[in-house]
């Protein structure tokens, strides 16, 4: 916007009224022209200023549009206040709920602050077990997570931690540095992040299609898990990205052993990225040098749901694991409201055990497919491979009826390979209403089989879980 200045100002009003005064002691007409022109321009000015006062100092107001030059002394005046206003205005730093929380930036939008958190409210009931230990019914506070984010510059930040599972948990903790890196927009992670390993792997489960990542996310990774402590470089192409990591454990080794050490990366690209829809193919791989001793090298499937811990696929006891190796493809299509997505993964671990040297593997697959029958569509990131954040058109906080997205997965899990390891699958079926961006309601029916040859529950058993959850996530 062109805001007047006043010397300028005070020149053109001279002029102006030299030439008026001329003109009206020829034509008396003029001087009635006049009066109306200057009548509506002091108007125009007292409606911009009433507009600059009455906004809020934090954000950046809409102003009727710029009043022509003035043509009396008193009018450059109030020009001059209005320009002063507009002024301070323009530096005044702006807020925006875009994101469901208030996001802070300085006028220049080089300095960003916003808190960020989720609430996940679960309930789940199981029938149909053989053995009745197994039908167990409950709720649970998933997940209350709270943090913030935001930016100075190139650098970036995020922390965040995760009240879980009857305790307390560091998540996000890491700092990024925006650069470029051959010519491309690229990123360096320093911290504790989500690692980049495959779709779901890869994405928040705040905005995955169903309440848990599949198989091939919760069950192909290294020992240290979703998270760890290191550095990871990604670099970003029109139409493909790439990232490298090497990461020891998460923020929550208590630091009483060696970390266990893993070197990962990833790639992606789109062949297809237009209105016409989307084709993404991607793969990932790791290596991990496992510290002697350590816990979780194998990690039990939950496949009928977070809450129930007893219906899960055993992988059984092997000691001694030293080092191991991961990797997998996937595959995704989205075109209109439709979307589809295939992972497959698996997991070599090496090491010394009781009956000696071992070579070992696990396997995981998944496919899964949606339709968004209304109020939406899917919300792939292309840019990074992962699952954004559902727009919805009409929200229901805003009297709309929402979106509405039917969906359908089927995964198996294979520990057959190791000694007394189990197998077993799942199909799940459901519905999720998103009520706005930033909250949904999820209900879910998953018909699972499990083939134990450890545990509690040993043998061919199956059943069928329902599950729901409320999700806010901001």
């Amino acid at each position: 916007m062109i805001r007047p200045r006043p010397t300028v100002l005070a020149a053109a009003v001279g002029l102006l009224l030299a030439t008026s005064a001329a003109s009206a002691q020829s034509n008396p007409a003029a001087l009635e022209d006049l009066v109306r022109q200057q009548a509506e321009q002091i108007r125009q000015l007292e409606a911009r200023l009433s507009a600059l006062e009455a906004a809020p100092a934090s954000g950046v107001a809409a102003v009727p549009p710029a009043a022509t030059a003035p043509t009396a002394g008193p009018d450059a005046a109030l020009a001059e206040r209005v320009a002063k206003i507009e002024a301070a205005q323009a530096k005044a730093p702006a807020v925006s709920w875009s994101k469901g929380a208030p996001q802070f930036a300085s006028a220049d939008g080089q300095v960003t602050f916003r808190p960020r958190g989720r609430v996940f409210v679960d309930t789940s009931s199981t029938h149909g077990s053989d053995f009745d230990a197994r039908n167990i019914t409950g709720t649970e506070i998933r997940s209350v997570r709270l943090g913030f984010e935001g930016s100075y510059g190139i650098l970036g930040y995020a922390v965040e931690g995760d009240f879980a599972d009857n305790g307390v948990a560091w998540k996000s903790a890491y700092v990024t540095i925006r650069h470029t890196l051959f010519g491309r927009e690229a990123e360096l992670t320093v911290g504790n992040r989500l690692n980049d390993r495959g779709i779901d792997g890869s994405s928040g489960t705040g905005n995955t299609p169903f309440p848990d990542r599949n198989v091939v996310g919760t069950q192909i990774l290294p020992q240290r898990g979703l998270f760890g402590v290191g550095l990871t470089e990604r670099v970003y192409g029109e139409d493909w990205h790439a990232s490298v990591s090497i990461a020891g454990n998460d923020l929550n080794n208590v630091g009483d052993s060696d970390d266990s050490m893993t070197l990962a990366g990833r790639v992606h690209w789109n062949p297809v990225k237009g209105e016409g829809g989307l084709l993404h193919l991607g793969a990932w791989g790791f290596y991990e040098d496992i510290a002697p001793g350590s816990s979780g090298v194998f990690r039990s499937s939950a496949i009928a749901g977070h809450l129930n811990d007893l219906v899960k696929i055993a992988p059984g006891a092997l000691a001694g694991a030293d080092h191991g190796s991961g990797y997998g493809l996937e595959l995704l299509g989205v075109r209109g409201p439709f979307w589809g997505y295939g992972e497959w993964g698996r997991r070599e671990v090496a090491g010394f055990g009781g009956a000696g040297r071992f070579d070992v593997a696990h396997e995981a697959w998944a496919l899964s497919a949606g339709w968004f029958l209304s109020g939406a569509s899917p919300s792939f990131a292309a840019r990074t491979g992962t699952w954004g954040r559902v727009k919805v058109a009409r929200p229901v906080t805003a009297g709309g009826p929402g979106a509405w997205e039917l969906k359908a997965r089927y995964e198996n899990v294979d520990y057959g390979e190791l000694p007394t390891g189990g197998t077993g699958d799942a199909l799940t079926v459901g519905v999720n209403w998103y009520l706005n961006d930033f909250s949904r309601v999820m209900l879910d029916a998953i018909r699972w089989e499990t083939d134990n040859r450890s545990g509690d529950y040993q043998g061919e058993d199956r059943g069928t879980t329902l599950n729901a959850r409320f999700q806010l996530a901001f």
